[in-house]
């Protein structure tokens, strides 16, 4: 490997969270739920990319904001795994956010607790400390949406400062938040069809043409390449002069939260080992389907995902 590829990937999430996965036998609204099983690990976009990371053989490191003794839980559940933490303590307490899994009807319902708004003081620590974790690493991934009133220019913060260095940039965000890093060409972006709906505008839920168009909408602003996903159903990739189309395997998912997150786990070791963009993308599509197969978020196993990478079909259609 060369040093670049011998560096950690830096995963950047601003909010990380406890997950709690609840299970219910049957789940009735407006009455008493007993959960047979409660399960509690890190939860949060980076949080779950380094997870899956560390099962493939990677070294990642993770940052963002923690705090409280929530906080305290989410670190010491990475370190039990071996995933090195770099979080800035904030004053606020992490998040709790909760999966709810009906297993009569196969239902799976988040309740997503908004993160505390990080002071100035921590934004400027962070922001100090962000330099030297990308200095040291050889891939960054920004995972997640900013907490409501943060500043639209810290993912682009990040961006800049990575291209400085000749750092690849992923990126799974949406909104403004993402449109502001475009100029600085990020390598991948990726989104799913609800958050490209609300990035670009429209209803591209059922419209192909309009959900491409969205996207080379993207490419044409600075990103090198742009997936866009869609649960169990085709995702696509688009490129300056490519455009690509993907069926993920056929699973019947048991929990598909963190299967995104996982997805861009995939891609990202598959480019570090020197893997095409599209083969990368196969891979990362292979992890999210096995996640979405357990019950923990970024639980996942490598042989499983790399049984599933032969079920992935692609199709270039440009």
């Amino acid at each position: 490997m060369t040093d670049t590829e011998q560096k950690p990937i830096l995963c950047v999430g601003i909010t990380p969270c406890v997950q709690r996965t609840l299970q219910f036998k049957r789940l009735e609204l407006g009455e008493v739920n007993r959960a047979h099983a409660v399960t509690i690990s890190a939860g949060g976009k980076a949080c779950t990319t380094a997870h899956v990371l560390q099962a493939l053989g990677e070294r990642p490191v993770v940052t963002g904001f923690i705090g409280g003794n929530t906080g305290g839980l989410v670190e010491t559940y990475l370190r039990q795994r071996g995933i090195t933490c770099d979080f800035i303590t904030s004053t606020g307490p992490t998040r709790i956010c909760s999966t709810v899994l009906d297993e009569t009807s196969g239902t799976v319902t988040e309740l997503v607790e908004e993160a505390p708004l990080p002071t100035g003081e921590d934004w400027h620590n962070f922001d100090t400390r962000l330099m030297e974790s990308l200095v040291n690493c050889g891939m960054v991934t920004i995972n997640g949406a900013l907490p409501p009133k943060a500043p639209d220019y810290i993912y682009a913060n990040i961006a800049q400062k990575a291209v400085t260095l000749g750092v690849p940039l992923l990126i799974d965000s949406q909104r403004t938040p993402l449109l502001n890093t475009l100029a600085y060409q990020p390598l991948l972006i990726k989104l799913n069809r609800r958050e490209l709906a609300e990035t670009c505008g429209g209803d591209l839920a059922n419209d192909d043409t309009a959900m491409i168009h969205a996207a080379r909408d993207l490419v044409a602003r600075g990103a090198q390449w742009a997936l866009v996903t869609h649960g169990p159903h085709a995702a696509w990739l688009v490129g300056a002069e490519e455009l690509w189309c993907f069926q993920p395997p056929r699973i019947k998912a048991r929990n598909p939260v963190g299967a995104g997150d996982s997805t861009t786990a995939g891609v990202a070791y598959a480019l570090r080992r020197g893997q095409t963009m599209t083969d990368a993308t196969r891979f990362g599509l292979a992890c999210g389907a096995a996640d979405a197969l357990t019950l923990v978020p970024g639980d996942v196993h490598p042989e499983v995902a790399r049984r599933l990478l032969a079920e992935v079909e692609i199709e270039r259609v440009k």
